[in-house]
């Protein structure tokens, strides 16, 4: 028969264990949220429009929303917006899912227009595409760029200890962390001052 007095779980004199203070969202990972539901959402209802795999210099599309879509470009967009989706969940797995995003877009905008009808003879492409993947292409990458990290070193560290009461932020910088700190003078006067002469 088990003891009677032990206590089950980590009980009242556990150490308790620190989690990370939170992050504010980053503009990266707002984009890649929501250019990513749009996305895989296009893509999805683009194949109930136009879902015919044909490949070639004349490659054609249907009209969707005044875009012209085929097989191709929409597992390309269901692609690119699982890409973002995967993405979306840190600060620096979206600023760089935002970059590979932007780029590959700007790629795509460039051969949309140097190819006219399409882009690598799968993706038909029309001037509306080209401005859509132009604006997609830089607002993916000024908000990985807007989106590096602005805390510092010390912020970085601190973390949330979670209370009964409500959750309290420590770490450096906070005080709490080694008691109070006491303000210190940026010039020592316990030294004599020079003659002048």
């Amino acid at each position: 028969m088990a003891n009677s007095m032990s206590a089950e779980g980590p009980g009242p004199t556990a150490p308790r264990r620190p989690l990370r203070a939170p992050e504010p969202l980053a503009p990266a990972q707002v984009y890649a949220a929501v250019v990513g539901v749009v996305l895989v959402a296009a893509g999805s209802f683009g194949f109930t429009v136009d879902s015919a795999f044909d490949t070639g210099s004349d490659v054609m599309g249907q009209k969707f929303l005044g875009l012209e879509v085929n097989g191709w470009h929409n597992l390309v967009h269901i692609a690119t917006g699982l890409l973002l989706l995967i993405g979306c969940g840190r600060r620096s797995s979206a600023r760089a899912v935002c970059r590979i995003f932007g780029i590959a877009y700007l790629v795509v905008t460039i051969a949309g227009i140097a190819g006219g009808n399409d882009a690598f003879g799968l993706i038909p492409i029309n001037p509306a595409d080209d401005v859509l993947h132009a604006l997609l292409a830089l607002g993916a990458l000024l908000a990985s760029h807007l989106s590096k990290e602005r805390r510092d070193a010390l912020a970085r560290d601190r973390v949330v200890l979670p209370a009964e009461d409500e959750p309290s932020i420590v770490g450096p910088g906070t005080g709490h962390v080694g008691g109070p700190r006491e303000p210190r003078r940026a010039i020592d006067t316990t030294l004599p001052a020079k003659p002048r002469g």
